[in-house]
C-alpha cells in the first residue's frame, strides 16, 4: 500500500466516526427517551406526617402527572407536588410522557404510621409577663 491510500482510508474512517458520533449527539435525546429522577422521598419511606412533598426531576417530557394530577415544571425540569397520605400503606406513581407518546412511570411506596396516643404526649405552655408602656409627655 502507498502512503495515498492509507491517507485515504483514514481520513474515510474519521468521516465515518465523525457523522456517527453527531448522529448520536443529535439522537441521543430521542433514543434515552423522557427520564424521571426523584429527589425525595425514597421509595419505602414511612412518616408520621401525613402531608409529603415529592420533589424530583424530569427529563426530556411534555407531561408530568403524579398520581394522575398534572403538576407543572420549572425551566429546568424540576417539579414539587404535596400529597395527604391515607392511613397505612400508600403508593404514588409519577408518570411522564415525552412529545413521541412514550411514557415512563416511577412508584414511591410511602408508609403513613399511626401515631402515638396524644395523651401520652407532654406539652408545654409558656407564659410572658405583662408589660406596660408609659409614655410621659
Amino acid at each position: 500500500m502507498d502512503g495515498r491510500k492509507i491517507i485515504k482510508y483514514i481520513l474515510a474512517l474519521a468521516g465515518i466516526v465523525v457523522v456517527i458520533g453527531y448522529s448520536y449527539f443529535a439522537l441521543g435525546d430521542f433514543v434515552r427517551g423522557p427520564r424521571i429522577i426523584i429527589s425525595s422521598p425514597e421509595t419505602g419511606f414511612s412518616t408520621t406526617t401525613p402531608v409529603i412533598t415529592i420533589v424530583g426531576r424530569a427529563i426530556h417530557i411534555n407531561t408530568l402527572t403524579v398520581n394522575g394530577d398534572a403538576t407543572p415544571l420549572d425551566l429546568e425540569g424540576n417539579f414539587s407536588s404535596r400529597l395527604i397520605l391515607a392511613p397505612g400503606y400508600n403508593i404514588i406513581k409519577v408518570t411522564a410522557k415525552d412529545r413521541y407518546e412514550r411514557t415512563v412511570e416511577k412508584e414511591i411506596e410511602i408508609t403513613l404510621l399511626h401515631q402515638a396516643n396524644s395523651s401520652s404526649m407532654v406539652s408545654t405552655a409558656t407564659t410572658t409577663p405583662d408589660i406596660q408602656i408609659i409614655f410621659n409627655f
